[in-house]
């Protein structure tokens, strides 16, 4: 077996007809598409540096992966404990605030892998060659880790040679996934238990007489309506969220919405014509992503705008008469009680130098805040719980 690769620093500058061929013939993420990383590289080129590799074998394109050189706040995404100690840590340790991180990944990356390899069994072989590179480009960059993320559980046994590489393997946050069996969020509440149906209507009748929602999917509109003081309700939920390990700007999404034309949807409450909640959605094939939100926190509990804004997207999912919705990885106990399942999701990583490699080590599964998943409730009436099972 002979293996090579190309290192390249802009998509623009890819092989394309190589990444597309590695990019069908394994069934990569919509995320890999040369149109999102282009909008994640344009977008944030002054943040962070990007590069992107494709690898060879006898010539014939296998695998290829996204690279990101970045800095990271350990006290925005750790082990609730392990961040309270690191906010309180004298300045000879504000290391541990500013990291510097070499990622297999990409920043704006909803829960989802930035490498993917068509030919699984000579994974061993393809990793130690893209590992010698990345480890070669992290020390360049005085990285002070690496992190590879993130991965389902059908990827464990092809990503299991990384482990023989140095890396540990750690748990971060599962993805929550819905089944769409059911016609509309009509059809669905209809099938709920008493109960459940009422906390839900409870929550909708919340939103009259003056709350409007749309669903923009014209790119020109949807960019038009996307202003910085909308913007800023994403940062208002950042701020509330439990992990934090990178803020999107403006133009990402912007760009976002000309490069995946036709697919990217914003749904949106107002009030008074004035945007309060909004959420991002993707529309990939058989896939609907609720990808990212925004939400005038001064209005939630009046309107239950949280419930609300995933309960329009779920009824616009269905709708679509896709097969799988993807309902993001943050409110596991709200989406177990909506009726979501979760899947757990692992990244791989490990420290450079004497002091990172033992924290790394001997500390990994509280580098990253543990986040159990929850089982479905049992929500449904008995002849529709069947039909969901």
């Amino acid at each position: 077996m002979s293996l090579t690769c190309r290192l390249f620093e802009s998509i623009d500058d890819v092989d394309l007809d190589a990444w597309e061929r590695v990019h069908s013939e394994c069934g990569a993420p919509i995320f890999m598409d040369p149109r999102f990383v282009g909008a994640v590289e344009i977008s944030m080129r002054q943040s962070y540096r990007f590069w992107y590799v494709i690898i060879y074998e006898n010539g014939r394109p296998v695998a290829c992966a996204c690279l990101t050189a970045m800095k990271i706040d350990l006290a925005d995404f750790a082990d609730p404990h392990v961040a309270s100690i690191v906010r309180r840590l004298p300045r000879v340790f504000s290391r541990f605030r500013n990291l510097k991180v070499f990622l297999c990944g990409l920043p704006g990356l909803p829960a989802d892998k930035a490498l993917t390899v068509s030919s699984p069994a000579s994974s061993p072989q393809i990793l130690s060659v893209l590992d010698g590179l990345i480890c070669d480009l992290a020390a360049q960059e005085r990285s002070d880790g690496i992190i590879y993320k993130e991965f389902g559980s059908d990827d464990l046994e092809w990503t299991k040679p990384l482990l023989n590489l140095g890396y540990r393997r750690v748990l971060t946050p599962p993805m929550h996934f819905f089944r769409p069996v059911f016609n509309d969020f009509s059809h669905y509440c209809a099938a709920l238990k008493t109960r459940y149906r009422q906390q839900i209507n409870r929550s909708i009748r919340k939103l009259s007489p003056g709350i409007s929602l749309s669903i923009l999917t014209d790119p020109q509109q949807i960019v038009r309506l996307y202003t910085s003081e909308v913007h800023d309700l994403y940062h208002q939920m950042v701020a509330k969220a439990e992990m934090k390990l990178e803020v999107l700007p403006i133009e990402f999404f912007h760009q976002l919405t000309l490069r995946l034309s036709g697919e990217i949807e914003l749904i949106v409450y107002s009030k008074d014509s004035k945007a309060i909640a909004f959420g991002w959605c993707l529309h990939a094939g058989p896939s609907y992503h609720l990808l990212y939100a925004g939400l005038d926190y001064q209005f939630n509990s009046e309107f239950d705008l949280y419930f609300n804004l995933h309960y329009a997207a779920l009824d616009r999912a269905m709708r679509k008469r896709v097969s799988m919705i993807h309902v993001g990885q943050s409110a596991n106990a709200f989406k177990a009680r909506i009726g979501c399942y979760s899947e757990p999701l692992y990244a791989f990583t490990k420290g450079l130098g004497p002091f990172m490699s033992r924290v790394v080590r001997y500390g990994a599964t509280f580098l990253v805040a543990q986040t159990p998943a929850m089982p479905p409730s049992n929500i449904f009436k008995v002849s529709s719980a069947n039909s969901n099972s």
